[in-house]
């Protein structure tokens, strides 16, 4: 080989090389979100809500800043047209639910050959029930998307690679019940269980409360655990000013936010757990996200402050502590209002770029609080301060705890024991019966040779036969009886499930490991 040809070899080596380094050092997460919201149900008992499809946008809106494709399916009612104008969204019924899958599934696909790591965001606001056995669901305009259809369509497959994560994020009544429900079947010939332990490459962000059902609240036109979770990931979650917020750093924004709500009518608690296959995996990296503008929230600043645009509708809260530092994003370049305390900052309409406070126009308050039926919530909302001492305490005590799941499981019919004592004791019965029957016939073989022992055999046989026939009725009773026992055998057990995760707390920030 000449020189020259080695030479370019050389050269065509090297392209390869630094191609590969390239493409290895931008793969990262690849971003997808399907965001449901849906206000009414086919349950009449169930009074129809009013900011579910509110929540559906505003979620859509945060999630495109960081996801390379956000779907949108929802139904706008007419306050809400008024208040965010024409949307790009399809009905929330079952079949866009399964279309939009399959089509977000083909481009995550395509990222995961490039070797980018495809996260599917599957948001749903709206009404959730659970059926007579206890199996979670939610409303779509079409009919009901049950624990299954999620398991199977959205979660699954668990047989062979996963490819991709889930993050399940459902603000519904009894959304726990998604995660809590049990059981498995049979569908394209395949086995999937119902168990969340079974999905490690999912995690979830669900609401839930005391008494199973989820608040809105017409000061932020939202559930109020939807409005939480929108302000964590805007920033404020971030405890180690690391531009990221994480599963971790979500649940003790969020347990903070509600720890001065004693009432446990209106008391959230969430179950908020990360995929255990990657337990530190951003929910928001601003690294990655597309905010027109973001603010530097400087750690002299303190206190009660929420984010309003310029229509005044409300897309944040928090309660900053003295020396939290931390990046707040700003959803869109419409102009939005800092509000806290007596004092307001304006982030001008078409900001771009990193702004300080200091660059913002202070002005006085001009949106005062509105006093009456909601004073409750809104004293007790983020009443407390939150910051990184705060909330490492409640990760290392708390955290844990908080993700234990409890199930209610139907026991299987072969664990009932005393249908097996009843079985055994009929089988028995039957038994004794076959040896009378056979103690009967061998004294019928018998040959009298005087008449008085023809009647002694006689009643032998006639005795025998008896307690043969009482004993065959009595086992067969028996044995049936355990047998409809056991078909109708419909007993049920709680059980616990703890999550293989550890917290743990450093200085420079929590982390969660797993043994997974």
């Amino acid at each position: 080989m000449s020189k020259r040809l080695y030479a370019r070899g050389l050269l065509v080596v090297a392209a390869l090389c630094v191609l590969f380094t390239a493409s290895t050092a931008t793969a990262g997460w690849a971003r997808y979100a399907l965001v449901i919201g849906y206000n009414d149900s086919d349950d009449s008992d169930l009074a129809a809500l009013r900011y579910a499809d509110d929540d559906a946008v505003k979620y859509a809106q945060l999630l495109k800043v960081t996801t390379k494709r956000t779907v949108l399916l929802t139904a706008l009612d007419a306050d809400s047209k008024r208040v965010f104008g024409a949307q790009n969204a399809k009905a929330p019924t079952r079949k866009n639910v399964f279309a939009a899958l399959k089509s977000l599934r083909a481009q995550m696909a395509r990222d995961k050959a490039r070797g980018d790591q495809p996260v599917l965001f599957f948001v749903y606001s709206g009404h959730g029930n659970y059926d007579q056995e206890g199996r979670g669901y939610v409303h779509l305009a079409d009919g009901r998307l049950t624990t299954r259809d999620i398991y199977y369509d959205v979660l699954g497959p668990t047989e062979g690679e996963t490819p991709h994560h889930v993050v399940l994020m459902v603000d519904a009544c009894n959304a726990a019940l998604l995660v809590n429900s049990r059981g498995s079947d049979r569908r394209k010939v395949r086995r999937t269980s119902l168990k969340l332990e079974d999905y490690p490459n999912v995690g979830v962000i669900l609401s839930s409360s005391s008494v199973g059902e989820v608040h809105e609240w017409g000061k932020y036109l939202s559930g109020i655990f939807s409005h939480e979770v929108r302000s964590a990931l805007l920033g404020p979650a971030d405890l180690n000013d690391d531009a990221k917020v994480s599963f971790a750093e979500l649940a003790a924004f969020v347990a903070t936010a509600n720890a001065e709500v004693h009432n446990e009518i209106y008391r959230v608690k969430p179950y908020i757990r990360p995929p255990l296959s990657a337990p530190n995996m951003p929910l928001m990296s601003f690294a990655d996200a597309k905010f027109p503008a973001r603010v530097r929230m400087e750690g002299r600043f303190q206190g009660k402050t929420h984010l309003l645009n310029s229509e005044l509708l409300r897309y944040a809260d928090f309660h900053k502590s003295a020396g939290h530092t931390f990046w707040l994003g700003v959803p869109s370049s419409g102009g939005f209002r800092l509000v806290s305390g007596k004092s307001e900052y304006v982030v001008p309409k078409g900001a771009k770029g990193d702004l300080t406070l200091a660059q913002l126009v202070k002005t006085d308050r001009t949106v005062l609080a509105k006093r009456g039926p909601d004073e409750y919530f809104e004293e007790r909302l983020f009443a407390r301060a939150q910051g990184p001492a705060a909330a490492r305490e409640w990760l290392r005590k708390n955290y844990q705890d908080s993700l234990v799941v409890e199930r209610f499981e139907r026991i299987e019919w072969y664990r009932n024991g005393a249908a097996w004592s009843l079985l055994g004791s009929g089988l028995g019965a039957l038994g004794g019966g076959l040896a009378f029957h056979v103690a009967a016939l061998n004294a019928a073989d018998e040959a009298p040779v005087w008449a008085d022992d023809g009647r002694f055999v006689n009643e032998r046989i006639e005795t025998n036969m008896t307690a043969a026939y009482a004993m065959y009725g009595v086992g067969g009773a028996a044995a049936i009886g355990s047998v409809v026992w056991f078909v109708l055998d419909k007993r049920f057990e709680t059980t616990k499930y703890r999550p293989p995760l550890k917290v743990n707390v450093t200085p420079g920030g929590v982390t969660l490991s797993t043994d997974f």
